[in-house]
């Protein structure tokens, strides 16, 4: 199975997970075999990083094409979740912790189901948008 995780860094599994799905800056991904067991990890940039608009949408399609099953970030956008979910990927959400920790306790079955719901304005995480009338937040 891969497990692609949103990270702040391009350290691995020393990494911590970020608590933005869409803009987070990298994609850790780890192969585990049927034993559990840790296969690989590399680290892929996310190109909705520094996406204007549609980040989540980009970030989801970038897990898509590395053929995960499982993605764990902080939060998650309405966008880019219906994305995931509709691509049949197992999405989890986790407080900020390394990445090697949250393998495990994804392994251990106690990362909770993301709800999709994000946080933040336009519930997608911080929200680079204007707001209605065209001004700044």
């Amino acid at each position: 199975m891969k497990i692609c995780l949103a990270t702040s860094g391009g350290e691995g599994m020393k990494d911590n997970v970020s608590m933005n799905f869409g803009r987070c800056p990298y994609f850790t991904i780890v192969e585990i075999d049927e034993n559990k067991d840790l296969k690989s990890v590399r680290v892929v940039q996310n190109p909705g990083g520094s996406a204007g608009s549609g980040a989540g949408v980009q970030a989801a399609q970038t897990v898509a094409d590395n053929e995960c099953t499982v993605v764990i970030a902080g939060a998650f956008g309405p966008n880019s979740f219906q994305i995931l979910k509709a691509a049949n990927m197992d999405v989890r959400e986790c407080q900020e912790m390394k990445v090697e920790d949250a393998v495990g306790q994804y392994l251990s079955g106690k990362l909770p189901a993301s709800s999709g719901e994000g946080r933040g304005p336009g519930r997608g995480g911080q929200g680079r948008g204007k707001r209605e009338g065209g001004g700044p937040w």
